[in-house]
C-alpha cells in the first residue's frame, strides 16, 4: 500500500473512538504511508460534528490536526466523481464517498472506510474496510 485516502466515517471513527479507529489513528500517527482527506470528506466531518452538538470552534480544534492531510476537491477529481455516479448510485454512495474515490483514485492510494456497501464495488480502486 502506497498511500491511504480517508473517507469521512473513517475520521469520525478514529475522533469518537469507535470500532476501527485505532487503525485510521495508528496510520496517522506512524506515519508508514502518506494520508490524504479530500476537502469534502473533511467539510462532512465538521458538518457532522457541529450537527452533534460541538460549536464551529470545538469542532475546528476536534480536525486541526487533520489538516495538513487535506487535499482540495479540483476539476478533475470533480469530473471523476461524476463520472462513478452510474457505478455507485445503486449502493447510494454519497458526493463524499465519491471524492474520497476520487482522490483514491488520482493518488493510486486506498480508500478507507466503515461502509460495508463500498466493497460491491468494481471500480478497480483499492477499498479498506477498517471494522469486521
Amino acid at each position: 500500500m502506497d498511500s491511504i485516502v480517508l473517507d469521512a466515517a473513517a475520521i469520525l471513527a478514529m475522533l469518537q473512538d469507535e470500532q476501527g479507529g485505532d487503525g485510521v489513528l495508528a496510520a496517522i500517527e506512524e506515519a508508514i504511508v502518506p494520508v490524504a482527506i479530500s476537502s469534502v470528506n473533511f467539510c462532512e466531518v465538521v458538518t457532522k460534528l457541529v450537527r452533534d452538538g460541538l460549536s464551529i470552534d470545538e469542532a475546528r480544534f476536534a480536525v486541526e490536526s487533520l489538516r495538513e492531510y487535506v487535499v482540495a476537491f479540483d476539476e478533475s477529481q470533480a469530473l471523476f466523481a461524476a463520472a462513478l455516479y452510474p457505478a455507485t448510485s445503486g449502493i447510494g454512495l454519497s458526493l463524499g464517498d465519491r471524492a474520497c474515490l476520487a482522490l483514491a483514485a488520482e493518488r493510486m492510494a486506498t480508500a478507507w472506510t466503515t461502509d460495508r456497501a463500498w466493497k460491491k464495488l468494481k471500480l478497480g480502486i483499492p477499498i479498506k474496510l477498517i471494522r469486521h
